[in-house]
């Protein structure tokens, strides 16, 4: 009869402590996994905090940005549909227009507003108007709705003829960034007179 002995490993004596079923950790030894649980717990609460605070500066340049560029494009609309004039595209507007509303791009901030007012237009000093309860504009029942204004966000346009035919158009609109600190965010656009010729 053979007996394997592989398994075995000669010389060994069992201790007590190898045969105690109820051995377990020591309070010191849980006192530091604790410790190291909390510091890791601390460190992904900071980094949640951080990711947060970025994803919010981020989305406030991007709506910034937006609405800029929304600006600078309305310009070339207005000139493209012939809704305003290359001449009227100022800060100073002319009062002979047609619908008789425009008068012009006010200089400083402005409070942004979410309508553009009886003269359609977006950054004009009519974009608080309200039609009032009978939705017809000029009517005694007008009113001036601040709830429209985007809150924390302010508006300059400023026109700058440089030439018969060429314009600068600056927009720079104020915003808050998450640390409450007041941020600009500058956008230059150049208008022609000519912008039918191009596609012709």
């Amino acid at each position: 009869m053979q007996v394997n002995m592989l398994n075995k490993k000669p010389g060994r004596i069992p201790s007590g402590k190898d045969l105690n079923p109820e051995s377990g950790v020591t309070i010191l030894e849980m006192v530091v996994a604790m410790l190291v649980l909390t510091v890791g717990l601390l460190g992904l609460a900071a980094s949640i905090g951080y990711a947060v605070n970025v994803s919010n500066k981020g989305r406030n340049i991007t709506n910034t940005k937006l609405l800029v560029v929304s600006c600078l494009e309305q310009m070339e609309t207005l000139r493209n549909t012939q809704q305003l004039t290359f001449a009227q595209i100022a800060n100073v507007g002319d009062l002979g227009l047609a619908n008789g509303n425009f008068a012009g791009f006010p200089t400083g901030f402005q409070s942004v507003s979410i309508n553009p007012g009886p003269d359609g237009i977006f950054g004009t000093a009519d974009d608080f108007i309200n039609a009032g309860p009978d939705n017809i504009y000029g009517t005694a029942d007008d009113f001036t709705d601040y709830t429209w204004a985007v809150a924390g966000l302010q508006r300059q346009i400023v026109i700058t003829s440089l030439s018969t035919n060429l314009k600068r158009i600056e927009v720079t609109v104020r915003y808050p960034d998450p640390d409450g600190h007041l941020r600009d965010l500058v956008g230059v656009s150049y208008l022609n007179n000519d912008a039918s010729t191009n596609f012709l």
